[in-house]
């Protein structure tokens, strides 16, 4: 007779987003993690080699998620909407949002090898975003043109959700007019 798998490697992703965005890195450790999913420590090794690997299979969980959101309106040349979505996303869904905008990749892995298909994976992750935001940037090379958009899309609307993802708040209607607001006052020149 197969046996089949109790506990399964979503299980254990999910646990781990969860335990970081609820408590911080330091919080999932491997007992933890089998402990929120209700599985022994060992169900958690037969899937992952070490904490590492499954903090990163959570952030390629979570960053696939964001990036899927965010290339469309990257690609149609839409600052606007490309950081409205953003908002949107972290409102959606705040676990996520406090896992992947609260946290840096380097600190949850702490330099750790990783398996190399993961490691594939993130790399074609970071590849996807960085083709849609070069889209975005439409062909210019101008370095205030590309610090400009990156803090309008990224850095500025970030920092505006980050005190309602610390305080585990909703994320209030205002902050769309702020990140509104701040395309509205910065022009972009596209550069053919």
């Amino acid at each position: 007779m197969v046996r089949t798998a109790q506990f399964s490697v979503d299980a254990f992703v999910g646990a781990a987003i969860a335990l970081v965005a609820d408590d911080g890195p330091g919080a999932a450790s491997i007992p933890a993690i089998a402990r929120r999913v209700g599985a022994p420590t060992g169900s958690l090794y037969h899937r992952f080699p070490s904490k590492a690997a499954v903090l990163a299979a959570a952030w390629a969980e979570v960053q696939g998620d964001f990036i899927a959101a965010l290339v469309p309106p990257l690609c149609e040349a839409r600052a606007d909407l490309a950081a409205l979505t953003l908002v949107e996303w972290a409102r959606a869904k705040p676990l996520r949002a406090r896992f992947l905008l609260l946290n840096d990749f380097d600190s949850l892995v702490e330099g750790a090898a990783l398996p190399d298909e993961l490691r594939a994976t993130l790399a074609r992750q970071e590849e996807t975003l960085d083709l849609a935001f070069r889209a975005l940037l439409g062909g210019t090379a101008d370095a205030e043109v590309e610090a400009r958009l990156r803090f309008q899309v990224f850095d500025g609307p970030i920092a505006m959700l980050r005190p309602h993802l610390l305080s585990r708040g909703a994320v209030p209607g205002f902050v769309d007019a702020m990140v509104a607001d701040l395309h509205g006052g910065i022009r972009l020149e596209r550069v053919a």
